[in-house]
């Protein structure tokens, strides 16, 4: 099951201006290219990043193996799946029987709904649930929280014994909400028959008397009743956000509309991958923090309410999630509770779905569950309910056949199928209710109970001082923390509440925390047996695991070597070795740099990752590195696969830098599974399972490059970047900082002669800039590969070059006018280097005679223009987001490709990527004896982007002699920045001349971290320890 959840929402790091309705705008009946449809295919792991960066939700994608290919299904417009085509992701339209999936919907649509129903129409939820209340007047309070972007009012219905008598929140409370996505009908169900069964249960089940009596169950079937009742109108059954007009048009089209469950303050907008900036998103963040009506309703409800729980009911992944959404891999003390209450894969508390921490795989920021219990306080889940196909194959003998589903996210128009989806979520729904009363002793429907204690153990220690943590129960009095040395007398120490780190560990801490002691007194080779003690109310002292480390020989070092070379592994073989090969040659090269250093050999400590208190927290720095390994594998595993120690060391390392440390990883495939992300699988349950055997095993899970993206400054991992084209590595030559003047060559004599295989990394500062993601500080790349010619972000010649900037719906020109009269012939030649988005964006230039409006572009003479207007023509068309661009194409309609000529003109340019620099040429004969005015022209659509263009070196000649000439050194060389032409809308960047547009290199910088493309060793010995000497200098100063 977890393999459903991993399309996370990776989008292009571009801000987006989103300008605010001032009147509700009205349901534009939707284009060709704006119509919602299913698709499905096969696809590579490269092309699922695609899909990821395409903004798709990891909720809407079901997701099946086929080998080490993925199959998916998801929802996209005409013009999102053209796009993901032409980057090489080709998507079929689903068909059921032959017809298109969006046509069968019209069809169902026509013929009308059975079991569900609008929020607002007459009969409709809101007035069911009035109803509904109004029939149990002492049980029941209807409570209008806020209204909608449209106006219409958000209700909810309280349920407690004398409900008009107590006042809101005086009783332990739980609220049960649905439809925050607007397509998740059966979300609506489900909360609107609880609150019936409890009503009808009154009175007759002792468990719902005693729980309406004593505790308080809101209920709001429906959060988002603009977007779910717009589900209802025609061929928008596939909505998902609510109904914001984004772009100020006064209607309703596939650019409007906010991810409700994105749009809430607490870490809104942390990256590009949990939210989308874009408007065009499905996961659409918002204009700001809590932007949304919707938003702030749920914030004013739940403040007033302060439940201890929270359900919020999406669909469709057979799910049960709990805790931090906005970082992978990262457990909360609260999830002690979360986890007795919604159970393990073997016993789910609600039968097939799948309960785990919610950013196990993919991320969310703003979030609904993260946003409102970090506020306010309670613990959340969001259940995913099931998909068609697990509800369609559950009653085998019925109508329903999987082969017919529209879609996973469309539950079966069925009232006997909606019921036993319903009765099979009530006992964890009931349990979370009654678990209210007692938040930290919770109602388990799988048998769990919460311990008082949960251990943080390990078994080697670095440093005779120890710290040792404990995750307790908060309810416990003076608890204490207890060890014996070598078997001795027990001696206690206190403990203190751990604080969280500098990114993470502050939430999540409601009901246990994280304590930690120190254990003094011990040295080298003793050993430590440790537990914790406590008093419990009614109980007396208890007691936690007891467990046992020793404290290794060799220690004391400022610097601790991790080598992580895997000689004991598979990729590569490393025959005849069983210890590190290299890590002598880093001590060597600390010692040289006046740093003592130990060391953790991965091999010899058994293939297991080190220990982020037990062993890491004892060192000042810690320098990763990992030799020959390419990929941590194990004994039995094959291609594909990656050892779970990967993610293991990475977690403890991110561990250790939250709290402060120093880290430096080098080696010529270091982190190459996670940078090449999503490849390779590690089994995230060993050891009590074996190592993943197979990339299609469903227990087998993917490495993703978070860590180096949001803590090592590398946001991509550019693969063998830093050789040439024979394969041999580059020199490279240092920059900035403590690395000014460094030089070094791989492979030369006296080195360990085995760099086969270099990166380059792009700064993570160069994609999300500083200045919008502090929390993730200045990146960049003080040591850079010295190829031929500039690098491609680099300026080609000198200090400068103009930049375009990045930004969407864009029409930027660098413009200049050449005077030709009385001359023969002229041309323009620039270089340039550019990253575009194939198809969609372009790069042209456009010239007219000075006084006319006779517009057209020029041929490159060099080849990099086509006459392919591309699909943004057809999808910005009618109503064309450049007008400009009439002059140059003839749109034809919806389904025909638009003509290569306008009005005045014809269509020439290039798209995708240059590959570097190169150089363009345009004739400028025809303008011979004239004044032409010229515009080097980067123009964007309303979505995705590349990194943009870059010119330099702009070269105008007349009859063969030069006639002016700029690289941009002190100024813009006679060119100016005119802005768009009428009708577009204004840049949110425009052309600027600048050093440096993105920072792309061979090592890596953040405060914290050094990140390599090639392995130390590969060094010769004096430039090696030069190395390591200005890394010390940088981390540790």
């Amino acid at each position: 099951m977890r393999s459903r959840r991993w399309l996370a929402a990776l989008t292009a790091a571009t801000l987006v201006t989103a300008f605010v309705a001032v009147s509700p705008a009205r349901a534009a009946e939707p284009n060709a290219a704006d119509r919602l449809e299913v698709y499905v295919g096969t696809v590579t792991p490269a092309q699922l990043d695609e899909l990821r960066q395409a903004g798709v939700d990891a909720g809407e994608a079901t997701v099946g193996a086929d080998g080490a290919n993925t199959k998916v299904e998801t929802v996209l417009s005409k013009r999102e799946a053209d796009r993901l085509a032409d980057q090489g992701v080709k998507l079929a339209v689903k068909k059921i029987r032959g017809k298109a999936a969006s046509q069968v919907l019209r069809e169902q649509a026509a013929a009308g709904w059975e079991a569900f129903r609008p929020y607002n129409a007459p009969g409709g939820i809101r007035d069911e649930i009035v109803a509904t209340a109004a029939r149990y007047p002492k049980l029941t309070e209807v409570v209008n929280y806020g209204r909608s972007t449209q106006g219409k009012q958000l209700t909810a219905v309280r349920v407690t014994k004398n409900a008009k008598n107590v006042r809101d929140g005086s009783r332990p409370a739980t609220l049960y909400v649905g439809a925050q996505h607007a397509r998740e009908w059966i979300t609506v169900e489900m909360t609107r028959r609880l609150l019936h069964y409890v009503l009808d249960n009154y009175g007759k089940d002792p468990v719902i008397t005693n729980l309406v009596d004593k505790t308080e169950l809101w209920f709001v079937p429906v959060v988002n009743p603009d977007g779910y009742d717009h589900t209802f109108t025609p061929d928008n059954r596939l909505w998902r956000k609510n109904l914001r007009d984004n772009d100020g048009d006064g209607q309703i089209t596939s650019v409007d509309g906010v991810d409700l469950n994105r749009n809430f303050g607490y870490k809104w907008g942390y990256d590009n991958e949990g939210s989308s900036p874009q408007i065009t998103s499905d996961t659409y963040r918002g204009p700001a923090p809590d932007s949304e009506p919707e938003t702030k309703g749920l914030h004013s409800l739940y403040s007033k309410i302060r439940p201890e729980f929270f359900i919020n009911y999406h669909s469709a992944a057979q799910l049960l999630l709990y805790g931090v959404g906005w970082q992978v891999s990262t457990p909360a003390p609260d999830d002690v509770i979360s986890i007795a209450m919604a159970g393990d894969d073997d016993h789910p508390a609600v039968p097939g779905y799948d309960p785990d921490i919610s950013a196990e795989l993919y991320t969310t920021n703003g979030d609904a569950d993260s946003g409102l219990s970090a506020r306010w306080g309670g613990l959340g889940f969001t259940p995913e309910m099931s998909t068609c196909t697990a509800a369609s194959n559950s009653v085998p003998d019925d109508e329903w056949l999987a082969e017919d589903c529209v879609s996973d996210f469309i539950f079966p128009d069925d009232e006997g199928l909606i019921q036993a989806e319903f009765e099979k979520n009530i006992p964890f729904a009931i349990a979370t209710g009654r678990s209210a009363l007692d938040p930290d002793d919770p109602i388990s429907v799988v048998g769990r109970t919460t311990a008082d204690f949960v251990i943080d153990s390990f078994d080697l220690s670095y440093g005779t001082k120890q710290p040792v943590a404990v995750t307790a129960r908060r309810a416990l009095k003076d608890v204490k923390l207890n060890y014996k040395i070598n078997g001795g007398r027990a001696r206690t120490e206190g403990v203190r509440e751990w604080r969280g780190g500098e990114r993470y560990g502050h939430e999540g801490k409601d009901y246990y925390a994280e304590l930690r002691g120190t254990v003094s007194g011990a040295k080298k080779g003793d050993s430590v047996e440790v537990w914790f003690t406590g008093r419990k109310s009614g109980k007396g002292t208890v007691a936690s695991d007891h467990f046992t480390y020793t404290v290794s020989q060799d220690i004391g070092g400022d610097v601790l070597v991790l080598a992580a070379e895997d000689v004991t592994g598979l990729s590569p073989v490393q025959a005849g070795n069983t210890t590190a090969k290299y890590a002598d040659e880093m001590v060597a090269s600390l010692t040289a740099a006046g740093r003592s250093s130990d060391v953790y050999d991965f091999d010899v400590r058994g293939r297991k990752a080190p220990h982020p208190l037990g062993v890491l927290s004892h060192y000042k720095a810690v320098v990763w590195e990992t030799g020959d390994d390419i990929i941590p594998r194990s004994q039995g595993q094959v291609g594909g696969t990656a050892a779970k120690s990967a993610l293991d060391t990475e977690l403890a390392v991110r561990d250790y830098v939250n709290e402060g440390g120093k880290i430096f990883i080098t080696g010529k495939y270091a982190m190459y599974a996670q940078g090449i992300n999503g490849s390779y699988y590690y089994e995230p349950d060993f050891p009590s399972q074996p190592e993943c055997a197979s990339p299609s095993d469903p227990p087998c899970l993917p490495l993703f490059n978070d860590f180096q993206q949001y803590y090592l400054g590398a946001y991509a991992y550019i693969d063998g970047s830093g050789s040439d084209d024979e394969g041999n590595p580059q020199p490279l030559s240092g920059s900035k900082g403590r690395f000014t003047g460094f030089t070094g060559t791989l492979n030369a004599p006296g080195s360990a002669l085995n760099q086969d295989h270099t990166a380059s990394f792009l700064a993570t500062s160069s994609v999300l800039p500083e200045a919008d993601f502090p929390w993730f500080g200045p990146s960049s790349a003080p040591v850079g590969w010295v190829r031929p010619g500039a690098p491609p972000f680099d300026p080609y010649e000198g200090d400068y070059y103009a930049f375009s900037g990045r930004g969407d719906e864009a029409f930027k020109r660098l413009s200049r006018t050449v005077d030709l009269a009385g001359a023969s012939s002229g041309e323009l030649r620039f270089q340039t280097s550019y990253d575009i988005e194939t198809n969609w964006d372009f790069l042209f230039v456009e010239a007219r005679e000075v006084g006319t409006e006779n517009w057209t572009t020029l041929v490159d003479a060099n080849g990099k223009t086509g006459d392919d207007p591309g699909d943004s023509c057809i999808a910005n068309s009618p109503g064309r987001l450049h007008p400009q661009l009439n002059h140059y194409v003839t749109y034809q309609g919806a389904d025909q490709p638009c003509l290569a000529s306008g009005t005045t003109g014809s269509w020439h340019a290039a798209t995708g990527s240059s590959g570097g620099w190169k150089e363009w040429v345009t004739d400028l004969t025809p303008y011979a004896g004239k004044q032409v005015e010229l515009s080097i022209t980067y123009m964007t659509d309303w979505g995705t982007e590349g990194l943009g263009v870059f010119v330099d070196d702009v070269r105008v000649t007349r009859d063969g002699q030069p006639l002016a000439s700029t690289g941009f050194e002190t100024d813009l060389g006679g060119f100016t920045v005119p802005g768009p032409p009428p009708g577009s809308g204004p840049n949110v960047t425009d052309w600027t001349r600048t050093q440096l547009g993105f920072e792309e290199g061979a090592v890596i910088a953040t405060r914290d971290s050094l990140y390599s493309g090639f392995g130390f060793e590969g060094l010769a010995p004096t430039e090696r320890n030069d190395l390591v000497k200005r890394a010390m200098r940088h981390l540790l100063g």
